[in-house]
């Protein structure tokens, strides 16, 4: 049954029966003057939102994690056009869709699927759980194959670079580099984070462009894929020696003492925070480790970071931030050789990754505070660079990428799905498929959601005003149900 029809009275319930012990761990991390400064934002905790940004890096193949099926045209261009990395229908995973995806040229599927190793993510997407943006990319304006060819377009920088559209993807296809659109949205939202120890922008991955702020008011906190980093050895003689030195550091001391003080202090309250924000999910009765096992994902890396983010998430409460962000990176989608074997892996560890962080936010009653956009600087060329088995692709330009919770008009197709006809009308080369949706577009939506007004999306994104509004229904990009602000 998917989630959008399960009743909420039971979660409700359990979060109501554990805010005694919510109040009582965090008067212990926090002290009581800390709890009742609190406590207003204990009050919104009901209008949470988190948003996951989750990172496929190195340029994922997503026209082999989504593909047609069939046997139509679309599916006829795909395995023309893919030829030996081409995936067989046989082996795929059929996805039901609510209506039929457009697709350039003015026509429509509903033939699609999923790659043979993400089962569980077209359970979801077939849940309505999950949705697809189609054929997204970093643009600057829009782009049709007769300006690409005439040089008479504005277009990303290095248009093809990795760490150039990792950085565009994070924040915007232009020069110079300002912010990311994520710490620029949190500095936005400041009065829905009010921890003045726990920043909301928390990475698993460590630093990045995406959470980087205009005015550097708000730093990203990084945690390890199991939670706070310990300081290294910090036990015994050595714990006494550097806590005494510390407190030796007055008001009197040299200016670089007082800061490594304050750094210091800083770090020894979030990391308490943090044991408390793990205290409060378990005491929730979610066995993570166990939806984590059962998923098949408990030790990959991404999986130990998304469980990390689902613990945060449930323990909300010790931080007092209703609008966190988190970043999460998966890498290994470089795949220039071995395509068919080392995505194949990839899409494995995503797969059982997504599916046990869904089932994790469901058991602790947060998946419909909780969105999880899945995105990659590029996808990759159409058609192999080789003839055989070990063959791969290259640097591509638009490409699928996700959207996951209870808030997503689940089992859709939104934008524009490309024809995948090389030589056709999208294609620069090698079906590099010039993107029919800007990630601007996708982006100011989410930011919408998370409480970014419609007036103050173009200081995120200033070329937004170069595409049709992604608000408009003509646009097909409405891949958020309700929730959104004015």
């Amino acid at each position: 049954m998917s989630s959008k029809n399960r009743i909420s009275r039971r979660n409700f319930l359990k979060q109501s029966s554990q805010a005694s012990l919510a109040s009582a761990l965090a008067a212990k991390s926090m002290g009581l003057t800390g709890l009742l400064g609190a406590s207003h934002s204990l009050a919104d905790m009901n209008d949470y939102r988190a948003l996951v940004f989750i990172m496929l890096e190195g340029g994922n193949d997503s026209f082999n994690m989504i593909l047609p099926n069939g046997s139509g045209s679309l599916r006829s261009n795909y395995e023309q056009g893919r030829g030996i990395v081409a995936l067989p229908n046989a082996d795929l995973h059929s996805l039901n869709l609510v209506n039929p995806a457009q697709v350039f040229g003015d026509t429509q599927s509903s033939d699609f699927a999923m790659h043979p190793q993400c089962p569980q993510m077209a359970e979801m997407f077939n849940n309505l759980e999950m949705s697809v943006l189609c054929n997204v990319g970093n643009l600057i304006e829009p782009v049709t194959k007769e300006l690409w060819q005439s040089n008479s377009v504005s277009v990303p920088p290095r248009l093809f670079s990795h760490s150039d559209q990792q950085r565009q993807t994070q924040s915007q296809p232009d020069d110079p580099f300002l912010f990311g659109w994520g710490g620029r949205m949190t500095e936005i939202n400041t009065a829905y984070n009010t921890s003045n120890t726990v920043s909301p922008l928390i990475s698993l991955s460590g630093l990045n462009s995406f959470q980087v702020t205009r005015d550097s008011l708000i730093n990203t906190y990084v945690l390890g894929s199991d939670g706070a980093v310990a300081l290294s050895g910090f036990n015994g003689y050595r714990r006494t020696m550097t806590e005494t030195s510390m407190e030796s550091i007055d008001s009197s001391a040299h200016l670089m003492e007082q800061k490594y003080r304050s750094v210091y202090d800083s770090a020894r309250q979030a990391q308490e925070v943090v044991g408390t924000a793990f205290n409060l999910a378990q005491a929730t009765g979610v066995d993570y480790d166990a939806i984590f096992d059962a998923a098949g994902t408990n030790d990959s890396q991404i999986g130990r970071r998304l469980k990390t983010v689902a613990k945060m998430i449930a323990g909300r409460e010790a931080t007092t931030n209703s609008r966190p962000v988190f970043f999460v990176e998966l890498n290994g989608f470089d795949n220039h050789q071995k395509l068919l074997s080392d995505h194949s892996s990839r899409m494995v560890e995503l797969n059982a990754a997504l599916k046990a962080f869904r089932d994790v936010l469901v058991a602790q009653g947060d998946f419909d505070k909780t969105l999880s956009y899945i995105t990659s600087e590029f996808a990759r060329t159409f058609t192999a660079n080789g003839d055989d088995s070990e063959a791969g692709t290259d640097h591509g330009w638009g490409g699928h990428t996700l959207v996951m919770g209870d808030m997503v008009d689940g089992g859709k197709f939104f934008g524009q799905h490309p024809d995948l006809l090389l030589s056709g009308d999208l294609d620069t080369g090698r079906g590099r498929w010039i993107p029919t949706t800007a990630n601007t577009q996708i982006s100011a939506v989410i930011a919408n959601w998370m409480g970014v007004g419609t007036a103050d999306l173009n200081e995120l994104f200033p070329t937004l005003d170069n595409f049709p509004s992604p608000f408009d229904e003509g646009s097909n990009l409405s891949f958020i149900s309700g929730g959104l602000s004015a």
